[in-house]
């Protein structure tokens, strides 16, 4: 049993409660609702407005926990589930190849099974520099989301734009380093994958967001304000080539966020940086081999001197395999322009 903040509403408001409670992010769903005769408590794991309805403490019986895997495959006993899915906020999303035999039944299996509300299938991305997503809705019309994480909110719409669940430890990590009191310029922030834990978790003064897709451009404006720091960043849309310029040596910190290679932003990143320099974060595909004999950092060092700069290597994040024999990367450089 477990003391939890209750939403109390009546039965007919009870879906519209979940929905809510889902949405904000507050549904406690390791417990089980409890029925009042005529009203419904949804377990909450912190108290927040609500327009309707009351908020009382109650005592809660845990749910008994199932594999999620196992849940689905009860649910869709005939036909061959995926092995794995992302949960971004009450919006389930597949893999690309997944069910692709599946019809509305099926999108309302998954969606109780999974306890969500929505269910979409990856597609492949959209070629060109906005590189815009082309995930199909399959349950729902909406593909915005609110997807709490680290205590981070991120608001995207994942129909049009990316979210990479497998870069969790690099948004993590950015929320974790030592970079209170910088000045920041994300040269492709997105929707504030990495600017907006910096401005959460690790207490940056002020962040220059660079980006040039309007889907992505509304995805940081909404964060930003759920995370309550629209008043420290500052976002300049469009190209960064023509954009960028204007912050020159204004960031102690500058991130390079683009895959496959960021390469083309280098100058820009020194640029950016204060007379005495500062830390850049270089995102990179780089292939396995490079990474075992070293010549992937080597090189990265070699083309940032190149640049009339002196280089340290502080760190080299290994954040996930991209394809096969090819890993996401993050190396973090102390350069010092001379």
């Amino acid at each position: 049993m477990g003391i939890r903040p209750a939403l109390i509403v009546s039965t007919d408001r009870a879906d519209d409660a979940r929905s809510w409670a889902l949405e904000k992010g507050v549904l406690d769903s390791s417990f089980h609702p409890i029925s009042l005769d005529d009203e419904i408590a949804w377990p909450m794991t912190d108290i927040i407005p609500c327009d309707f309805g009351r908020i009382e403490e109650m005592e809660f019986q845990p749910r008994t926990a199932i594999d999620p895997h196992v849940r689905l495959q009860q649910a869709l006993p005939n036909m061959e589930i995926p092995r794995r899915w992302e949960m971004l906020g009450d919006l389930a999303l597949l893999p690309q190849n997944a069910l692709l035999d599946g019809d509305e039944s099926t999108w309302t299996a998954i969606a109780q099974a999974l306890h969500c509300q929505r269910v979409a299938r990856q597609a492949e991305i959209e070629a060109g520099p906005i590189r815009r997503s082309q995930v199909e809705m399959l349950l729902g019309n909406d593909g915005w989301v609110n997807h709490l994480e680290n205590g981070v909110r991120y608001l995207f719409d994942v129909s049009k734009v990316m979210f990479s669940s497998g870069n969790i430890t690099e948004r993590r990590r950015m929320g974790k380093i030592d970079a209170a009191g910088d000045v920041v310029v994300d040269l492709f922030a997105g929707i504030g994958y990495y600017s907006i834990p910096l401005l959460v978790n690790a207490g940056v003064s002020y962040v220059h967001a660079c980006e040039m897709n309007p889907d992505s451009i509304e995805g940081l404006t909404k964060g930003l304000s759920a995370n309550m720091v629209t008043d420290r960043c500052h976002i300049l849309q469009g190209d960064n080539q023509e954009t960028a310029p204007r912050l020159k040596g204004v960031a102690d910190r500058v991130l390079l966020g683009l895959l496959p290679s960021s390469k083309e932003a280098w100058p820009l990143a020194v640029e950016c940086l204060k007379i005495e320099g500062g830390v850049i974060h270089v995102h990179m595909n780089a292939t396995e081999e490079s990474l075992e004999d070293g010549t992937f950092v080597s090189t990265t060092v070699e083309e940032f001197q190149a640049l009339d700069c002196e280089v340290e290597v502080l760190h080299l994040e290994n954040v996930k395999s991209y394809s096969p024999h090819i890993r996401h990367v993050v190396l973090d450089l102390k350069v010092t322009k001379l």
